[in-house]
């Protein structure tokens, strides 16, 4: 087996534990993007998944041991008040990632896509859960899928860009999806 010296791995996760992770030998090779997303939006939507603070002390852990680390502020849901909701998760970052992050790190936004299929899980699976289609907002994709509607998310995006310009104005973001 040849190995190349050129690639990388790269992967997300909403997961804390990188104890494991932290002392292995990754030759700069591994990118790790950490999913954040407001605490709400953690509890009504990501059942099982770390909670923020761990989140954000991963984050700083894995740029202490070198790894190039990426942050998705993923998925982007709509809420009613998601404009405090995320003004409040990125002022929140700003306040509790390591300087090295903040000089490091990159972004990525991705917004939300849905189904009838994710639906009909969902309502089964979490009952108590949020219902996240909104008509009004969203709009076909295909075949029962879901996304916002245009105007919807540039309004989004251009509110995200902003916030993010306020607090990491020398960070890249990379997308907004």
């Amino acid at each position: 087996m040849q190995i190349t010296q050129n690639g990388k791995l790269t992967f997300p996760t909403k997961f804390h534990m990188v104890d494991d992770l932290l002392k292995l030998n990754h030759n700069k090779k591994v990118i790790i993007r950490m999913s954040v997303n407001p605490e709400e939006i953690i509890n009504k939507v990501e059942f099982g998944t770390s909670r923020l603070k761990e989140r954000v002390e991963a984050i700083n852990k894995l740029a202490e041991a070198d790894y190039t680390v990426g942050i998705l502020i993923a998925p982007v849901i709509l809420v009613e008040n998601w404009k405090k909701l995320y003004s409040k998760l990125i002022k929140y970052l700003y306040e509790n990632l390591s300087e090295k992050v903040k000089k490091e790190a990159f972004f990525e936004i991705i917004f939300m896509t849905y189904s009838y299929v994710h639906r009909a899980i969902n309502t089964e699976a979490f009952p108590n859960a949020i219902d996240l289609f909104d008509k009004n907002l969203m709009t076909g994709r295909g075949k029962g899928k879901y996304m916002y509607k245009e105007y919807v998310r540039l309004e989004g995006e251009k509110f995200l860009r902003e916030e993010m310009q306020h607090y990491f104005k020398n960070n890249s973001i990379i997308y907004v999806v």
